[in-house]
């Protein structure tokens, strides 16, 4: 299946001068994962969750911390006629989560893991062979440990 079939022509845009707060608020407000970040009409970046999440760690002030300093700049696209089981996997190895649809230079979407996902919950073994993805056997990276161990003894 083509990006075309699965992406979201929905997205939400800033500038790079926007508040962490103007960000999340237009996130929550529109269900998005990622923001498209314009500087006039070219597409300078992209801010995601995970950006957020960093800057609350990073104890910032979301209303006076701006985009350009949490965006990642010159994002990785995709092009609505690629194949959507190449763009998972260049998703699976780059660690993106949201990848912008560019057709002819202009932004025509976001398409996301969760969309890709829904296209195949899992590719045929000779896919994942040919392109050495990940199997339930094989993952591309080891599953994440917890970081603080459950207490010993309780019931």
């Amino acid at each position: 299946m083509k990006v075309r079939g699965v992406f979201h022509p929905a997205v939400a845009c800033l500038g790079p001068g926007s508040s962490l707060t103007n960000a999340a608020s237009l996130m929550r407000a529109g269900e998005f994962g990622s923001v498209a970040i314009y500087e006039g009409d070219r597409l300078a970046g992209i801010l995601t969750e995970t950006d957020i999440v960093r800057s609350v760690a990073d104890q910032r002030d979301p209303d006076t911390t701006t985009l350009s300093e949490y965006m990642s700049l010159d994002p990785v696209t995709a092009d609505p006629d690629e194949d959507s089981m190449e763009v998972a996997l260049r998703m699976v190895q780059g660690g993106f989560r949201h990848l912008p649809v560019v057709e002819e230079g202009r932004l025509i979407g976001m398409v996301s893991a969760r969309d890709l996902l829904q296209v195949e919950a899992w590719p045929p073994a000779r896919f994942r062979q040919r392109m050495r993805a990940a199997s339930i056997n094989h993952p591309v990276r080891p599953r994440r440990r917890r970081l603080v161990e459950p207490e010993s003894g309780r019931s």
